[in-house]
C-alpha cells in the first residue's frame, strides 16, 4: 500500500485493515491522514473485490440455468443412459460452477481475510471440517443430499 511502512503493513495483515489502523492510530504509529489515505486504498481494493465478486455471481447464475435446462429435459428423456449427452452436459457444467463458486468463496474469504485473517484463517478450517461432517453423516443416511445447517454455524457465526 503506498503511503505505508513495511512494519505499518505487517499490522494491517496481522490485525486486519481497520483494526490494524485504529491499533496504529492509538498507538501513535500512523496519523489521522495516514488513516484516511490507507482506508482509500482498502476501499478501493474492497470495491475491485465486489466488483470481481459480481462477474462470478453473473458466472453461477448462468451455470445453474443451464443445469436447470439440462435437468428438465432430462427428466423427460425416455432413453437416457448413464453417459449420454444429458449426463455429460450436465457433468460439464457442474464443473463449471464449481469453479465458479470456489472463486467467489476465495473473493469472499480475500475480503474477509483484510478485516480479520485470524477469524478467516478459522472459517476456513472450520468450513473444511463441517463439510467433511456432513459427508459423513450423508454416508451414514445413505442420503446424498441430506441437509445439517447446524454443521455450519461456527463458519457463519462471529
Amino acid at each position: 500500500m503506498p503511503g505505508l511502512s513495511q512494519n505499518q503493513i505487517d499490522v494491517l495483515m496481522r490485525e486486519g485493515s481497520f483494526r490494524g489502523l485504529l491499533m496504529m492510530l492509538e498507538r501513535g504509529e500512523i496519523s489521522e491522514s495516514g488513516v484516511s489515505a490507507a482506508l482509500t486504498g482498502i476501499f478501493r481494493s474492497l470495491l475491485g473485490e465486489i466488483g470481481e465478486a459480481k462477474k462470478e455471481v453473473v458466472h453461477i447464475q448462468n451455470a445453474l440455468a443451464v443445469m436447470e435446462g439440462i435437468c428438465r429435459s432430462a427428466m423427460h428423456d425416455r432413453h437416457g443412459k448413464a453417459n449420454g449427452l444429458n449426463t455429460s452436459r450436465f457433468t460439464e457444467n457442474l464443473i463449471t460452477l464449481d469453479a465458479w463458486v470456489v472463486s467467489l468463496v476465495e473473493t469472499d474469504l480475500t475480503m474477509t481475510g483484510m478485516l480479520n485473517p485470524g477469524h478467516t484463517r478459522k472459517k476456513i478450517a472450520e468450513l473444511a471440517s463441517a463439510m467433511n461432517n456432513l459427508m459423513d453423516k450423508r454416508a451414514a443416511m445413505k442420503h446424498p443430499v441430506f441437509d445439517d445447517p447446524n454443521l455450519f454455524r461456527g463458519y457463519v457465526d462471529r
